[in-house]
């Protein structure tokens, strides 16, 4: 896809770079979900029927439902909690989370989760990098089946504001950048220029939408998001593919395009207004944040069994 279309705008050259640059994403374990082992003994789950509230696991960018460590990551759940179902979403897979657009991946997802019966009455929901993002824009605009919990595992929830500093994404990004809010690419659905506010406002095919940032505010985002039992934040402390990495806690650059001040959620006029219930999820101490020390979702085992594990007990 990259090909024919910078062929036809001959940009032959970038093309294969940016090629280069999709192939490591896809085909490179270092930027996939790591394998993970179940540590903890079994929970003990009341309802030996149905598990109890299910879960859904969605995977990254490049990444696959079908991996060893989504994999892996998903079936710690079915150990921890015998008898939950448990989707690791194959929404996307592979080169389809990089060059389809949000939006319609968002309708993808929507179909996958709705094709599940034993997801019909709610589940609780962890993301993967992108995966964050698909699964906010979900809780925002559509929201049916309900996710009752939401654990965000370095997510870009406000954004991405500029190219992350791995070698894929410099190849990738300069034939991206030519039309950044435009572009097939799914990494457009949640780019955030903060040089040009009005512009983004303007341009942005989803996250303005995503975040209730347009002048005219949908009451519906706003209680979706305020009907969450838990909304889980966690950062990596080295993430380079998160930018800002504080997007993974609601946090962002200040407008105006520095790149230098960080507005963290509590500051930030979205939190103020309640634009999407965050002021609202805080104050009734529904907001959990947390870190590991290391890059962009290379938390391991331990992390996964005693911090994000628990989330999705009953």
């Amino acid at each position: 896809m990259i090909a024919l279309v910078a062929s036809a705008l001959g940009l032959s050259g970038l093309a294969a770079d940016a090629q280069r640059g999709v192939d490591m994403l896809v085909n490179d374990p270092k930027f996939h979900a790591p394998v993970i082992e179940s540590l903890a003994p079994p929970a003990t789950v009341e309802s030996a029927t149905d598990g109890g509230v299910p879960a859904v696991i969605v995977h990254g960018m490049g990444d696959a439902g079908t991996n060893p460590g989504m994999r892996s990551i998903c079936a710690t759940v079915g150990k921890k909690y015998p008898g939950k179902f448990t989707l690791c979403s194959t929404t996307a897979d592979g080169s389809s989370s990089i060059f389809t657009s949000m939006p319609k991946q968002l309708v993808q997802f929507t179909a996958e989760l709705r094709s599940h019966p034993e997801l019909a009455n709610g589940f609780k929901a962890v993301g993967l990098s992108q995966g964050n993002y698909l699964l906010e824009a979900y809780i925002a605009l559509v929201n049916n089946p309900p996710v009752k919990s939401f654990v965000s595992i370095c997510g870009p929830l406000e954004g991405e504001g500029t190219c992350p500093d791995n070698i894929a994404f410099k190849l990738i990004c300069p034939l991206w950048k030519l039309d950044p809010y435009g572009a097939s690419l799914a990494f457009s659905g949640y780019w955030k220029d903060t040089a040009n506010k009005a512009h983004y406002l303007e341009k942005s095919p989803l996250l303005a939408n995503v975040l209730n940032e347009r002048d005219s505010k949908n009451a519906t985002i706003a209680e979706n998001f305020k009907a969450l039992e838990a909304l889980v934040l966690i950062e990596a402390t080295e993430d380079t593919m998160i930018e800002p990495k504080e997007s993974a806690q609601h946090g962002f650059w200040a407008w105006g395009g520095d790149k230098k001040t960080i507005v963290p959620m509590e500051q930030s006029d979205g939190y103020k207004g309640d634009w999407i219930g965050l002021k609202s999820l805080d104050e009734a101490g529904k907001i959990h944040k947390s870190s590991f020390v290391g890059e962009h979702i290379r938390f391991n085992s331990s992390y996964w069994d005693t911090v994000v594990l628990p989330y999705l007990a009953d």
